[in-house]
């Protein structure tokens, strides 16, 4: 998902996305210098049509002040770094 407002945490997002279904994983991407927020993160759970609802409900919908983007996770190819360092072909719900 994108969009997020600097100051979402890593529990807001597990508590409005939790009604959909069961998380695997919430992260919010991070720059490494400043500590700071992207404004993006990745959301992953246990089943695709959980994922599916949480898309349908929450895309364009406001977390803390923000209208958020909620979108498929794109795979990357081998060539190129993913925000985690290592290519990943899990599914993965997230907004941008």
């Amino acid at each position: 998902m994108t969009g997020l407002s600097f100051y979402t945490s890593e529990k807001t997002l597990r508590e409005v996305f939790e009604p959909f279904g069961e998380l695997v994983e919430v992260k919010i991407i991070m720059d490494r210098i400043s500590k700071r927020s992207k404004g993006y993160a990745f959301i992953e759970y246990t089943t695709e049509e959980a994922g599916g609802a949480a898309l349908k409900a929450m895309n364009g919908e406001i977390i803390n002040g923000w209208m958020i983007v909620v979108d498929i996770a794109k795979t990357k190819s081998r060539d190129q770094k993913t925000p985690f360092g290592t290519s990943s072909f899990r599914p993965r719900f997230h907004s941008r």
